[in-house]
Order: structure tokens, then sequence, then C-alpha cells
């Protein structure tokens, strides 16, 4: 008899995800008053989120109305908010935007959901590069699509452009990049871009097809050293760009972000017509309230240099033990080789020792793990001494 339960859905709820599952673990820690551990589960900022941000808030409050802070606001956003958001994609990017092609949402999740919700159909393929976010998976399947993983180079993490060339199928609808990346904290380069822009401009003729690509930047803001993570849309005019303000101003609870449809896009009015579809289809749509503080914070710059500080504390720490880390140019994870091939095993093994991981399968690769570093300095400082005591628990690197 049949229960009426969606399987999919099912696997969904029961199975969770890795970084989900490790943060629900350190959560039930915390409620037991423990502090014998050190959390790198989740990109959970501990960075204050600006003050700005918090006199907005109470700047929102005294000046608006019932229904202009707490209503329903337009399936799209406000239209203010829209224009600051387009406003500031003009100055940053020399863009067309215009509020009409900005779509508000409820983060970059919820962009990620409507945008493929609305410009995929079952049996289609949409095309991920390994490691990448473990929730494209889910989004993707959700919609009855294939996802495909396309590993990136090893070591650099960089695009293999001629691998997702390889990849691409006359069922191949969209490619997303994420760049910064997470979890390696890659910067995608100007060139792979150009490349992977001619790629699907020509596949997309041969195959008599448009092919998406769709830009995932949550981390856009957050590079290192000088480096600039290229504006996506430019190299590709098929380009669907998502954005969330959840790390820029720490402030991920609150779940707001934006789809940007450019004016290269083919049929521009329809995509942005489905993808407000998708948001009404998926209830993606975010408060009312953020986006009256978005139209005061949108410029604000993300705290780059503190993250810097974090890197360095944590990458070079790793470093000095042994560990074989990939030095990041963007977003704040440290993408740490394991111990042993088994990921799994490795992180099992670290939680041993009060470190809490997320391991790398389910980031589509094996023999990793991924550490979040917007946690506090004495955080970082302090769970050295641990990794030091795993690193000798193995005997350094097993494989």
């Amino acid at each position: 008899m049949s229960d009426g339960i969606n399987s999919i859905m099912y696997e969904f709820g029961a199975g969770k995800s890795a970084i989900r599952t490790v943060f629900e673990e350190t959560t039930k820690l915390r409620k037991q008053g423990r502090t014998d551990f050190w959390d790198f589960s989740i990109g959970n900022p501990e960075v204050p989120a600006p003050p700005e941000v918090n006199e907005a808030i109470v700047d929102c409050v005294n000046t608006y109305a019932q229904l202009d802070m707490h209503g329903y606001p337009p399936n799209n956003g406000w239209d203010e908010t829209r224009a600051k958001v387009a406003s500031c994609l003009n100055r940053d990017f020399g863009t067309g935007a215009t509020a009409e092609s900005v779509i508000m949402t409820g983060g970059a999740a919820g962009a990620l959901t409507a945008t493929i919700a609305s410009l995929t159909t079952p049996g289609e393929e949409v095309i991920v590069i390994t490691p990448y976010f473990a929730e494209y998976r889910m989004y993707i399947q959700s919609w009855h699509c294939r996802c495909v993983e396309v590993p990136s180079i090893p070591d650099t993490f960089q695009l293999d452009v001629d691998a997702i060339e390889r990849a691409i199928t006359p069922a191949t609808r969209m490619v997303i990049v994420n760049s910064p990346c997470n979890p390696t904290g890659a910067v995608y380069s100007p060139g792979s871009l150009l490349a992977l822009g001619d790629v699907l401009r020509r596949k997309s003729a041969e195959y008599d097809r448009t092919i998406y690509l769709l830009s995932d930047e949550p981390y856009r803001q957050i590079c290192y050293d000088g480096v600039v993570n290229p504006w996506v849309a430019g190299y590709y005019e098929n380009t669907i760009v998502v954005y969330s303000f959840s790390k820029a101003l720490s402030i991920p609870g609150e779940r707001i972000g934006y789809a940007y449809v450019p004016p290269t896009v083919k049929d521009q009015e329809r995509v942005i017509a489905a993808i407000m579809g998708g948001q009404r289809a998926c209830n993606t749509i975010t408060n009312g309230l953020f986006q009256r503080v978005i139209e005061r914070c949108v410029d604000l710059p993300a705290p780059v240099e503190e993250y810097a500080r974090k890197r360095r504390i944590i990458h070079g720490g790793l470093g000095r033990i042994g560990y074989r880390t990939t030095r990041p140019d963007g977003a704040f994870y440290l993408w740490i080789r394991a111990l042993e091939p088994d990921d799994h095993a490795f992180c099992r093994r670290a939680a041993k020792f009060g470190l809490y991981l997320v391991e790398s399968t389910d980031f589509g690769t094996s023999g990793y793990a991924r550490l979040s570093y917007a946690v506090d300095d004495w955080v970082l400082t302090s769970s050295l001494p641990a990794f030091k005591a795993l690193w000798e628990d193995y005997g350094g690197y097993t494989w």
C-alpha cells in the first residue's frame, strides 16, 4: 500500500547534509554545557554584523508603517530594494541592471531553487563542478533533473573546461559555478571563464538549445591578497547571477538574497517571469523588513581583513604541523587533505579529539575535510594542539 510520501523528499529529510549533521551534533554538545570541542562545521559567521545593520533595523522600525515593514512584499521584492541592488550592480560591474531584472529571494538558496525550478524540465541535466556545495544536488534532483558531476583540476580546483565540454550532452540545460568556491576557496580565473563561455556558446548552437550558466556568488566580496572575483556574467551572455547578503553582512539567518537576470540573457523578460513563477512555487520570497534593511546596507563592504587574519592563523598553524591544505583565495573555508583516504573515518576520528569537520564525500569528492574559519580567533588558535594530537595519533599521512 502506498503511503503517499515522496521518496525524493523523504531521502533529503532523512539523510540531511553532512554539514547539518555535524552542526546538529555540536549544537547538542552546547546544550549539554560542553566546551571541550571546536566546531568548524557550518559557514555561520561569528564575525558580528556591521553596526549599520542593527542601526538600519531600528531606523526601519521607527520609519515604516506596519504593512511597509511587516506586510507581504511583492513576489519579486519591494521596488525600492530592487532599485538599490540594481544601482549597486551597475556601479560595481557596469551592468545594465534595472529594478525589473532583480528578484529578491530567500537567500542564495531561494534564488538557486527558483532558478533551477524555472529553467529546467524533468529529465534534463545540470552540471556541477566537484567539489561543490552539496545542496546543489538536492535543488537539481527535486525537479527530476540529473546532477552531473565534473571534477575540477586537482590541487588548484580551477575549472577543467575540457572536462565540462565532454560532459555536455543534448540534455544539458545548465552549468552551475561557484566563485569563490565553497568548499575550496578557489576563485575561477578570467581565462577559464572565457573558455567556458566559448564552450557554452558553441554547444548551445550545436544542440539548438539555450544552456544557462548559473553563477552562485555569496562569497563574491570575500577575496584575499588583491584577488578579484571576475564578474561571471561578463563572460557568457546567458548567465543568471545569484547572490546572498548572508556572508558579507554576517546575517545568514535572515535569508536574504537575489537573482539577477542580465539584459544579455535570451528572452530576458520570459526568464524573469519564469523565475518569479519558480519563486511562487517554491515559496522562496524573503521577508519585507530585511529588504528595507538591505536598502540601507547594500553598499557595505565585507570584513575581508578579519577573514584574512583568521585564514593566516589556521592555514599557517596546520601547515606547521604538517597538514596539506589548499590556501584559499576567497570565501572562509579551508580544504584539508585527510590523513587517510576515508574522509568519513578521518572526521569521526577527529571528533574524538574534539575537532568537528565536514567530510568531503558530501561535496562530491573523497579524501578531504572542510573547515569553516568563520569563527572566533580563539577557537582557531586553541584548536591547534588538538590538531597536533590528531596528527600524532595517525603518525602523519597514511597515504
